[in-house]
C-alpha cells in the first residue's frame, strides 16, 4: 500500500512549502461507516495554526439502521488535530479530538414509536493524511465518539465508531 501512495507522489511536492504550515487552510469531503448498516458524509474545514496543531471543523450527516430502528442525525464536529508522526514529505500521521453536537431522529416502525433530539458528546480519533501534491490529500480516519442524547423521550448515553476516508484541498 505504500508503495502505490509513494508513486502517486508528485516530484514537485519536495520543493513545496504548503503542507503543515501556520495558515494553511482546507476544505474537503469525507465519506464513512459505523455500526450496523450506516453511511456517513460530511464536509470540512481545517486551519493550521502551527506546525503541529490545527483547528477542525466538520459537518456530517449520518443514516442508518439498527436493529429494528431506523436513525438519521446532523452533527457539528469542532476540534483540534495534532500531527504526531511524518516519516515522509508526503505521509503524516495524526490523533484528533473534538466535540460533536447535533439532532437524532430515530424511529421504530414495529412499535411505532420515535424520538429525537440534541446530542453532546466527545470524540477521539486517529487519521492518516497522504498527500498527492501539496494541494490534494487524501485522509483514512478512525474514530470512536461517545454522546449523550437529550430525546424527548428521556436521556440515552451510546458510543459510535466511524470509520470514514476523505480527500482534502489545501491551500494558503
Amino acid at each position: 500500500m505504500a508503495v502505490l501512495l509513494g508513486s502517486c507522489v508528485s516530484p514537485a511536492y519536495a520543493e513545496s512549502s504548503i503542507s503543515h504550515i501556520k495558515g494553511m487552510n482546507a476544505i474537503g469531503f469525507r465519506a464513512g461507516t459505523g455500526l450496523g448498516q450506516t453511511f456517513d458524509v460530511g464536509i470540512l474545514y481545517q486551519y493550521h495554526f502551527s506546525k503541529r496543531w490545527s483547528f477542525l471543523a466538520n459537518v456530517d450527516f449520518e443514516k442508518g439502521k439498527f436493529q429494528n430502528a431506523d436513525f438519521w442525525g446532523i452533527k457539528v464536529y469542532p476540534g483540534v488535530e495534532c500531527s504526531v508522526w511524518h516519516p515522509a514529505s508526503w505521509f503524516y500521521l495524526h490523533l484528533i479530538g473534538d466535540i460533536n453536537m447535533g439532532y437524532d431522529n430515530w424511529e421504530n416502525k414495529d412499535i411505532d414509536k420515535k424520538t429525537s433530539g440534541f446530542v453532546l458528546g466527545l470524540d477521539l480519533g486517529v487519521n492518516f493524511e497522504f498527500y498527492a501534491i501539496p494541494q490534494l490529500s487524501f485522509v483514512l480516519q478512525a474514530q470512536q465518539g461517545w454522546d449523550w442524547g437529550f430525546y424527548n423521550t428521556g436521556g440515552y448515553n451510546y458510543f459510535h465508531p466511524l470509520f470514514s476516508l476523505g480527500i482534502k484541498y489545501n491551500f494558503k
